[in-house]
């Protein structure tokens, strides 16, 4: 009877300590020196468990199944980034440190139960905002850029995204509080704040990107901003362009491809890094379109261009990325990070706009067609309108 009784407030204690992390909505923070990017991250117990964590950004659910308990403390590892929560826990908080391992980077995170990701402080009324924003970042600089945002908005909630032509910042979500807006994303990988006052017809602020990287901007509402058809930015001429394939391995070694494997196939290249959430949404898109097309002759290459970098590391990190994104496909060690060393397989560029970047060849081998920036699933249509133009030169190459 007594080894009864012990044996269930051994498995009443194990319950309780299993689900040390309240269940429900908790708001985190990860903290810059001169701001804090909050963000929503949803606990349950799906398995009885281990904690499940499900961090939110507007119309996204990114989930975390391999979180573990380790003493008075939880882990959260961010796959496929190479990225880390670890913070101590007590009944309605967090308190710890957000972790690149990629990058050598260490931040305090903090979090705490049944908080709200912002609150409007104004007592003025928001005036209705238009879902189409012309962006100008850097404005009267030499590094000023372009951007596109796509906001929607439900009362005081706004949501949405802004693309440029470096892709897009993936999922906002945020507040607009009288006259000023203030929006969040945290995917994993980043801890991006957006945030401006409307000042008669016109927006500005500053764009938050990394502890001390930040960069003003202006914006207007243009129901016809757009930016360059990222198909169109290169202009190639046709059969006269062929990759250095040992470039394209270069961090594993001259003989990492044997070009001979895709002759008579078309090929398309993938630019990347396991350390970029649109490189991982673009190979969402490349695994299941190749499942989806396995019957075609086509054959998909993907090189990767990593930050903190060695051999060993760069090896290691594909090998994980490929394991959790389950990739039928080839992956090789490019080299370092870096976007002039990106190009140098491709004697017609001299530097690429942007991580991922696509490459194209026919069944010649020659490249034809680049796509030099991805508007991911977060802008709507014209995620759509790549996956329709994408198809579109596929079948072109595939019926010459």
């Amino acid at each position: 009877m007594k080894s009864s009784i012990t044996a269930v407030l051994l498995i009443m204690s194990f319950s309780v300590s299993s689900q040390i992390m309240k269940q429900g909505q908790w708001r985190g923070f990860i903290h810059y020196d001169d701001a804090v990017v909050p963000f929503i991250l949803e606990v349950g117990y799906p398995q009885g468990e281990v904690p499940e964590i499900t961090f939110v950004n507007g119309a996204e659910r990114r989930i975390v199944s391999n979180a573990r308990i380790e003493g008075d403390s939880i882990v959260i590892p961010i796959d496929p980034f190479d990225v880390e929560i670890r913070a101590k826990l007590s009944a309605m908080n967090l308190e710890g440190v957000y972790q690149k391992f990629y990058r050598d980077l260490q931040l305090r995170f903090s979090a705490s139960y049944g908080k709200q990701r912002m609150m409007k402080n104004s007592v003025r009324p928001s005036a209705p905002i238009q879902e189409r924003w012309g962006i100008t970042f850097s404005p009267n600089s030499s590094d000023m850029s372009k951007g596109v945002g796509l906001f929607q908005q439900k009362g005081n909630a706004i949501s949405g995204t802004i693309m440029t032509q470096v892709s897009d910042y993936r999922y906002f979500e945020g507040i607009l509080d009288g006259d000023s807006l203030k929006l969040s994303s945290f995917d994993g990988a980043h801890a991006f704040l957006f945030r401006g006052v409307k000042i008669g017809n016109e927006w500005s602020g500053e764009m938050i990107y990394d502890n001390g990287y930040s960069e003003p901007w202006t914006a207007i509402y243009d129901v016809e901003a757009e930016l360059e058809d990222p198909f169109k930015m290169v202009e190639l001429e046709k059969g006269k362009h062929k990759p250095y394939f040992d470039l394209l391995g270069a961090g594993e070694g001259k003989n990492a491809i044997d070009p001979l494997k895709y002759e008579g196939k078309i090929l398309i290249i993938q630019l990347f890094g396991t350390w970029c959430p649109n490189s991982h949404d673009q190979t969402k898109y490349l695994v299941d379109w190749y499942k989806r097309n396995e019957e075609k002759n086509v054959a998909i290459l993907a090189s990767s261009f990593e930050a903190n970098y060695s051999k060993e590391y760069g090896l290691e990190r594909l090998d994980k990325y490929q394991e959790v994104n389950n990739i039928p496909y080839d992956l090789v060690l490019g080299g370092r990070l870096s976007k002039t060393g990106a190009a140098m397989p491709f004697p017609f560029m001299k530097r690429i706009e942007a991580f991922p970047t696509l490459v194209i060849l026919d069944k010649q081998g020659y490249v034809r067609y680049v796509h030099s920036y991805f508007n991911g699933p977060a802008t709507g249509k014209y995620y759509q309108a790549f996956d329709q133009q994408f198809n579109d030169i596929i079948n072109e190459l595939v019926a010459e």
